[in-house]
């Protein structure tokens, strides 16, 4: 637990909910995550569809700023072959998680994070942290800090 407080602590310091941009590779690898739901969730679950995964803490101002972003992608654009996940770094009970959820009215699945998490597709190093995944199952786009509807809108529209 103290090690992951130290993580959360250490993504604070060094990004300060930074922006920016970079490139990172799955591998092809496929991922399993606990949701909050109890089920798992593995990148296979949603083969053939557009994954846009966002690493959150519900801490992180920007990541809040985010979450009615990410919805309205979401609602819009399922029928189109996108999935948006959130996967929620907070150390908190998931009970307490899931009102959060409920009373900021996401509609996506929510993920737990833990400290194998922030390794997935080459780490995670500041929050919010966005990784597009296109229907292939590739990686194919990492995004840091608060994006607008139409700066995400135009990115998950490249690979619908």
């Amino acid at each position: 637990m103290r090690r992951l407080l130290a993580i959360a602590m250490a993504l604070v310091f060094i990004s300060s909910c930074s922006g920016g941009g970079g490139g990172a590779s799955t591998g092809g690898a496929d991922f399993a995550f606990p949701a909050l739901d109890g089920s798992t969730v593995r990148l296979s679950d949603h083969d053939g569809k557009v994954v846009l995964i966002d690493f959150w803490a519900s801490w992180c101002a920007p990541c809040r700023d985010m979450v009615p972003v990410l919805s309205k992608l979401s609602r819009e654009y399922s029928d189109d072959g996108l999935v948006v996940l959130g996967v929620s770094l907070d150390q908190t009970e998931p009970k307490t998680l899931g009102y959060l959820v409920q009373e900021w009215g996401i509609p996506y699945r929510i993920l737990l994070g833990d400290e194998k998490t922030l390794k997935v597709f080459g780490g995670v190093t500041s929050l919010p942290t966005l990784f597009i995944i296109n229907r292939e199952g590739r990686l194919v786009g990492k995004m840091l800090g608060y994006h607008s509807y139409s700066e995400l809108e135009d990115q998950v529209k490249r690979y619908l």
